[in-house]
């Protein structure tokens, strides 16, 4: 990669995604868990990606998170900044663009949440999950960070006080002179945020040629999808296919997300004999006395899996259902206490029994992981297929231990055996 780049993400798990699609192209790519001192990691890293960690935050503190992670860059003399954002709208995604343009003043920003691979597309401004507005699918009931409106120029209007413009996908496709002459208005008229559409890879392959050619680098906005692009049009290094080392030992897998894509795959690894065991969301809240038995009892059954040498999925119980039949929402104090809960279940674990490898799902889930074992951060590898990064843990208890990590939507029915098949075959040692 020949240009420094800093990532800011709201969660770990979407920091990982986009920051592995700069490692695929033979960039240097750390994910610190601390980044307010970045030292000897900044020195490192061809591209630094941090978490802020405040998609479920209140609005003005997920903004100063985001103009902290900023100005942590900008001391380090990082001169382009990739905002990343959840591809479903999910956060306070107007609040930390406008905190972090605060500090990397741009004339005109492209973005685009677009994610080809996981079916996520924009078009009229309009934001589809599978081809349905994403306000009607469940992201729109998400019990932390829910999203009410599919039209983002609509949407980001609310959230942000910069001039807001739709780049349809007619004059995306269409001639470059046209798409340049649009471009240079915007320029020339207070420029602002430009919501752009896109529905294929090679959209995305456009958008990335226009920023690259028409010098907006500076600050852009997108998911994975974006990020993919503009490595890709960023480097002419031939893609390498990295693997870990090949597990010896069992590889423990994290749950904590509540989206229904994730009960789902563990549904299904559970049918296809990959033992399951949840810990029970009621003991885990009622107090700290319950919080130690559910614990220990929890701890005890994944133990007996992973010295028998099988690996095991360490889950929570679904949540309980309102009189209305939907899921109740949870505290934020709550979701803190279940991510306190299996990063300290994960610790704990990976003391008594030597790991293969980690497989984490959910952003809070990810970090108290990570942090329990006192990681400082995450080196980027690859892929275990689209949206599902791998790398080593940085220092801590378990250094070099692969990693995977998975947003909860993310990921294919069988994603943590096809995960667990990517660490067991690994490289030769």
């Amino acid at each position: 990669m020949p240009v420094r780049l800093g990532v800011i993400a709201d969660d770990l798990t979407g920091a990982n995604d986009t920051g592995v699609q700069f490692a695929r192209q033979g960039a240097r790519t750390i994910v610190p868990l601390d980044w307010h001192n970045l030292g000897s990691l900044g020195r490192r890293a061809d591209v630094l990606v941090l978490s802020t960690d405040s998609r479920a935050l209140p609005r003005d503190v997920a903004a100063q998170r985001a103009k902290v992670a900023a100005q942590a860059l900008r001391k380090g003399r990082v001169p382009a900044i990739y905002k990343k954002i959840d591809s479903t709208f999910r956060g306070n995604v107007g609040a930390e663009l406008d905190a972090i343009l605060d500090v990397y003043p741009a004339p005109l920003i492209i973005l685009s949440p677009a994610f080809p691979p996981a079916g996520r597309a924009v078009i009229k401004g309009t934001l589809t999950v599978g081809g349905i507005p994403v306000h009607r699918t469940p992201i729109g009931r998400d019990p932390i960070a829910p999203v009410r409106q599919s039209h983002l120029p609509t949407l980001l209007r609310i959230q942000s006080r910069r001039e807001v413009r739709h780049l349809p996908l007619e004059t995306l496709r269409g001639p470059s002179s046209r798409l340049r002459r649009v471009i240079q208005a915007w320029r020339e008229d207070d420029g602002g945020l430009v919501v752009a559409d896109a529905v294929t890879a090679g959209d995305l392959a456009r958008l990335a040629r226009l920023i690259l050619r028409e010098d907006l680098q500076r600050v852009v906005v997108g998911s994975a999808g974006l990020a993919a692009a503009l490595g890709s049009a960023l480097s002419r290094r031939r893609r390498r296919r990295h693997r870990p080392a090949a597990a010896r030992y069992p590889i423990l897998v994290v749950v904590g997300s509540p989206n229904s894509t994730s009960i789902a795959q563990v549904a299904w690894a559970e049918r296809h004999d990959l033992p399951a065991v949840q810990a029970e969301i009621r003991e885990i809240l009622a107090g700290r006395e319950r919080f130690r038995l559910e614990l220990e009892r929890t701890m005890g059954k994944v133990r007996t899996e992973l010295t028998a040498g099988r690996d095991a999925i360490l889950t929570l119980s679904q949540r309980p259902l309102s009189p209305s039949g939907k899921t109740r929402s949870l505290r934020p104090s709550a979701s803190g206490t279940l991510s306190e809960f299996l990063g300290l279940a994960t610790r704990r674990l990976a003391r008594v029994q030597k790991l293969g490898g980690l497989i984490l799902c959910g952003g809070d889930i990810s970090v108290a992981s990570c942090r329990a074992l006192g990681a400082d951060g995450i080196i980027l590898g690859g892929e275990v297929e689209a949206g599902v990064p791998w790398g080593r843990l940085l220092g801590g208890e378990c250094p070099n231990l692969p990693v995977v990590t998975k947003a909860g939507g993310f990921g294919s029915p069988d994603v943590f055996r096809a995960a667990i098949r990517f660490l067991r075959r690994g490289r030769a040692r």
